[in-house]
């Protein structure tokens, strides 16, 4: 009798599970399908009579700097894929079926889903607080992934996601406020270029504490790679802009990614530091059907988790 009612309550913790996952999976390929039909023109609302397709923004990158979206995606199938293989102990959220984890991911891919149409048809006031919403879920998603695991597959898909959502809200809010501001006349060439450094400015900003705090280096990855998307677009419209925004991706390239230990051990502070294990993923990493896996340099497991 024991072993039928242990049964019926792995079956019944079985289908709980399902349920979020399915939901997590349906929301996620919508969000796929939805930004595959926009980045193939289905969705793109075009109307040359409309002010908003004349707008030119010099913060936008090349269309090619788009393919990010193709590993991002892949990341997140990967942490689905063995989020749904190893939660079985996770919380849920009072007497739903779902975790929390599970809710953010779900409310992200609709908001993006929200996003993406809004932008596709130029609703500036609705794009730049729903791309703004969900750059704020992503990083929430980082946050509580990554203090459960440990792991490069418990942050890095959160970190580039969430990386290249912050360019896009910067580059949305820059085109829209491009639009506005353009109504009162055209923008003088030099605010154009000026605003395009001060943002590239920050973005690098930005990318150099999430390395040297956090020791994430894909966001830095994501930075370079959109920036230099920007420099390669400005070419032909201001050449000085492009070479100052080069030239500040290949400086805070540097910066970022030189092993300054092994270059003097003078310069051994500005080395970026591994996060200790929190108490979330010690935890996690002794439980034999979870999927957590700790990075250490050195040392067996055991040792690690002293």
């Amino acid at each position: 009798m024991t072993h039928d009612t242990d049964v019926q309550d792995d079956g019944k913790a079985k289908v709980t599970r399902d349920i979020e996952m399915i939901v997590a999976w349906v929301s996620f390929l919508a969000l796929i399908i939805v930004m595959a039909l926009a980045q193939c023109g289905v969705l793109v609302h075009i109307d040359m009579d409309d002010e908003r397709q004349r707008v030119y923004s010099w913060f936008a990158a090349e269309r090619y700097v788009q393919l990010i979206w193709v590993p991002v995606y892949l990341l997140l199938a990967i942490w689905l894929i063995r989020i749904g293989n190893g939660r079985k102990h996770a919380r849920k959220l009072g007497h739903t079926r779902f975790t929390l984890i599970g809710v953010l991911f779900i409310a992200t891919c609709l908001v993006g889903i929200g996003w993406v149409f809004a932008w596709a048809f130029k609703n500036y006031p609705s794009a730049v607080p729903l791309i703004g919403i969900q750059t704020l879920l992503v990083w929430a998603l980082w946050f509580f992934s990554r203090r459960e695991d440990g792991s490069f597959w418990g942050w890095a898909p959160f970190s580039l996601w969430g990386a290249w959502l912050v360019v896009e809200t910067v580059t949305d809010l820059a085109r829209a406020v491009t639009y506005y501001v353009s109504k009162d006349g055209p923008i003088a060439a030099g605010g154009q270029s000026a605003a395009t450094i001060a943002l590239a400015l920050i973005l690098f900003a930005l990318a150099c504490f999430a390395r040297f705090r956090f020791d994430d280096w894909l966001f830095g990855l994501v930075v370079l790679w959109s920036m230099v998307g920007v420099a390669m677009r400005l070419m032909d419209v201001s050449k000085f802009t492009a070479v100052v925004v080069i030239a500040l991706a290949a400086v805070c390239a540097v910066f970022m990614y030189i092993p300054w230990r092994r270059v003097s051990g003078r310069l051994d502070a500005i080395e970026p530091r591994k996060p200790q294990p929190t108490p979330e993923q010690r935890k996690a990493a002794q439980e034999t059907s979870t999927p957590h896996v700790e990075d250490y340099d050195g040392g067996t497991h055991e040792e690690a988790l002293r």
